[in-house]
C-alpha cells in the first residue's frame, strides 16, 4: 500500500522521465552488450587463430621429430656401417700380418733348414771321405802294408 500511495505521488512527466532514463539506461546497456559480444566474437576469433596456429605448431613440432628421428636412424646406420667396414678391415689387417709372420717364420725355417740340409751334405762328404781312408787303411793292414805307412793314413784321418 504505501508503495501506491508512492506511485501515486510521481506525476506523468515524473513518469515519463523516469521511463525515459530506463529506456537510454536500456539502450546503453543494450549497446555495451552488442560490444561485449563483438568482443566475445572478437575473442572467440583470436582463441580459434591461437588453436590454428598450436595445431601449427604441434604439425611443425612432430615433422621435426620424424625429420630427427630420420636422421638418426641415417647416422645410427651410417655408424654402424663405418664400424663394420673398420671391424672388417681390422680383422683383414690382422689376418694379413699373421699371414705375413707365418711366410717369414715359414722363409726362416727354410733357410735354417736349406743351412742344416747343407751342413749335413758337408758332414756326409767329410764321413765318406773318412769312410775311403778307412777303406784304404782296412786294405792296407789286409795286404800287409807296414806300421809307417798305416800311421800315416790315420795322421790323413785326424787333419779330416
Amino acid at each position: 500500500m504505501i508503495t501506491l500511495l508512492l506511485l501515486a505521488q510521481i506525476t506523468r512527466d515524473e513518469f515519463m522521465d523516469f521511463k525515459r532514463q530506463v529506456e537510454v539506461q536500456f539502450a546503453e546497456i543494450k549497446g555495451e552488450i552488442k560490444e561485449l559480444r563483438s568482443q566475445i566474437q572478437a575473442l572467440n576469433q583470436r582463441i580459434n587463430d591461437l588453436d590454428k596456429r598450436i595445431d601449427d605448431l604441434r604439425k611443425d613440432n612432430e615433422n621435426i621429430r620424424n625429420d630427427i628421428r630420420n636422421q638418426m636412424i641415417f647416422f645410427g646406420t651410417l655408424f654402424v656401417g663405418i664400424l663394420g667396414v673398420l671391424i672388417t678391415f681390422l680383422i683383414s689387417w690382422l689376418n694379413f700380418v699373421k699371414d705375413y709372420k707365418e711366410k717369414k717364420a715359414d722363409k726362416e725355417l727354410v733357410v735354417k733348414l736349406e743351412e742344416k740340409f747343407k751342413n749335413l751334405e758337408e758332414e756326409n762328404k767329410r764321413l765318406r771321405n773318412q769312410n775311403q781312408v778307412l777303406i784304404s787303411i782296412i786294405e792296407k793292414i789286409v795286404n800287409g802294408s807296414s806300421k809307417e805307412e798305416i800311421k800315416a793314413e790315420i795322421e790323413i784321418i785326424k787333419k779330416l
